[in-house]
């Protein structure tokens, strides 16, 4: 039988919070400004980091600000207490391609052997722009400059700009191009490159007629590549031709060792039924796609929607081994605590190494506010899509009955499908500064906070308090894209404190623990309140340990279990 009388103070205690963070977050401090640099000259130190990435074994990379007044900045790569400096704005490089310039701003990709990707200039005045790849061993090795001929093409046709590089275990690096020199204009500019072995070459360029069904139809624009581990690649771009219309002028491909496929044209119906029905595929919009280990590509495209005032619906796609299939549509129910929800707009997708597909939609539903109106849900392989996290949710393990607000657009993703997530924190308590939160969210709907604002950590025997989380690079590690996580679940990332130095940190992933509620890792009484609350209610979110839809017997009987062991695993 249910018993609500639930003392008031334990109550109020719940809902407003305690002082669970106030003092260390679980974090471990790799590396702090103020620290001499490895491999510089005496006397110069770290003063501020980009974001960190991290590899399999554990291996970090990241750019450096440093204090001195010249060549200050520098890549490195290592792990704590062990750095070794393999880039430095300054420094000569062989080929006759002048000094390397700064590096900061520079996107880099890291992959398992310690081998960064990564874009920058070097040589006299502003310096010319080049993709790099450099390791402790190979040292700094131009991969292709602007100006430069373009391996394959005609004689005088030259790379006028280049994209930012991925690369994978193997050291294959891509990255996309424009063009320019003989017979280049607007209208056949685009092209994606891959250097393998020490060989550069166009996979596809502009110009190319990527269906031979449609030979009047060629390739215009191509641009940002993924690739795995075992080298293939994923990429998007436009076409044109007498048969193209502005609504179906985008297409993807796939390539392994420099021979492209076309994956999927504008335009193309993609039957669901022996009938004859299915979806008209529209725009195929070419940057927001993601690859994993097993070559499985997720992307938005449009498709014709009679339902929809514009005619057409916004869509995740998945490839398969029988082709490629709508996964989550405009129409697309989605389990949400058992409030009915459609979704209204997709923001962003993530594929993990299981074939999950995480995704940042903006939903509609007669108990929707615009408190409440954007989360992540989870598109599991058996079809069923759950909601991971709302905003409007109470923030965990902060100060005060703090919401979620705007959720930040991509997720990292852990070994198990687990999503970290920053978003700022609705309200406002005088001496509390609790503006920001790092979370880890769990398959099972738990969450925990990591990090937020106002938590202080110790820094070489001496507290610190947190006054910036910086971005991270997100993503899985499987697509040539550099990764702020890894399979044993570390995730890195860099925070500045009030005395504005900086520190790259690493948290370890733990298990999820049903019924903390407040995030601190441990179920007692604060959560036992805030429990109560939801079980007096018979309400769904949080409490519904097991996610049926309300808050009942069952969940309590969950909720007891934890209680019992107070210490999270």
């Amino acid at each position: 039988m249910r018993n609500t009388n639930v003392p008031a103070a334990i109550l109020a205690a719940g809902l407003l919070g305690a002082n669970a963070f106030a003092g260390n977050a679980p974090l471990d401090v790799i590396l702090t400004s103020g620290t001499a640099a490895p491999g510089t000259e005496a006397g110069v130190q770290f003063a501020s980091f980009m974001a960190p990435a991290i590899s399999e074994a554990g291996n970090m990379a990241f750019v450096g600000n440093l204090s001195s007044p010249t060549n200050g900045s520098g890549l490195w790569v290592g792990t704590q207490g062990s750095w070794n400096m393999i880039a430095r704005e300054g420094q000569s490089l062989t080929g006759g391609i002048g000094p390397l310039k700064s590096l900061v701003g520079s996107s880099i990709a890291f992959n398992s052997n310690s081998q960064v990707a990564f874009i920058a200039r070097s040589g006299s005045g502003d310096g010319t722009l080049r993709v790099f790849r450099a390791s402790q061993s190979l040292g700094v090795q131009a991969v292709a400059s602007v100006g430069q001929q373009a391996p394959g093409m005609l004689p005088g046709v030259t790379f006028r700009d280049l994209g930012d590089p991925v690369i994978n275990a193997s050291g294959q690096v891509s990255f996309n191009a424009s063009l320019q020199g003989p017979g280049i204009t607007a209208a056949n500019q685009g092209s994606v490159w891959l250097y393998s072995a020490g060989t550069l070459l166009p996979v596809l360029k502009g110009g190319d007629i990527p269906n031979l069904t449609q030979p009047t139809t060629t390739v215009r624009e191509l641009m940002l590549p993924l690739l795995n581990a075992s080298g293939k690649l994923a990429f998007g771009g436009v076409v044109q031709g007498p048969l193209v219309a502005p609504i179906n002028e985008s297409a993807r491909w796939t390539a392994s060792n420099w021979v492209p496929s076309l994956q999927i044209v504008g335009g193309t119906l993609v039957p669901l039924s022996e009938d004859g029905g299915g979806y008209v595929v529209r725009r195929v919009l070419p940057g927001m796609h993601r690859m994993n280990s097993a070559g499985t590509i997720v992307f938005f495209a449009d498709h014709d929607d009679p339902l929809s005032v514009t005619k057409f619906a916004h869509s995740i796609w998945l490839t398969s081994p029988t082709g490629i299939l709508p996964i989550v549509t405009r129409i697309s129910s989605l389990q949400a605590y058992g409030e009915p929800l459609k979704v209204s707009a997709f923001s962003s997708v993530i594929l993990d190494a299981s074939g999950n597909v995480h995704f940042k939609a903006t939903v509609m539903g007669s108990q929707v506010t615009p408190e409440t109106d954007h989360g992540f849900y989870t598109r599991l392989p058996n079809g069923t899509v759950v909601q991971r996290v709302r905003s409007g949710q109470l923030a965990a393990g902060v100060t005060g009955a703090r919401k979620l607000m705007e959720l930040s657009s991509y997720a990292a993703v852990g070994p198990q499908g687990e999503l970290f997530l920053t978003a700022p924190l609705k309200g406002f308590i005088p001496g509390v500064r609790y503006d920001r939160s790092l979370f880890v969210n769990y398959p099972d709907g738990n969450t925990s906070k990591v990090v937020a604002t106002g938590d202080s950590i110790m820094v070489n025997g001496q507290s610190k308090t947190i006054s910036t989380i910086g971005n991270y690079y997100t993503g899985n590690g499987h697509d040539g894209l550099a990764s702020s996580i890894n399979g044993q679940g570390q995730f890195v990332f860099r925070v500045q404190f009030t005395d504005n130095s900086w520190a790259i940190v690493r948290n370890q992933l733990r298990p999820s623990c049903p019924g903390d509620f407040n995030g601190d890792r441990f179920v007692d009484d604060e959560d036992f309140s805030y429990f109560a609350a939801y079980y007096d209610a018979l309400t769904s979110g949080p409490g519904d340990l097991d996610q049926n839809g309300m808050c009942e017997d069952a969940d309590f009987v969950l909720f007891g279990a934890s209680y019992a062991n107070i210490i999270c695993p």
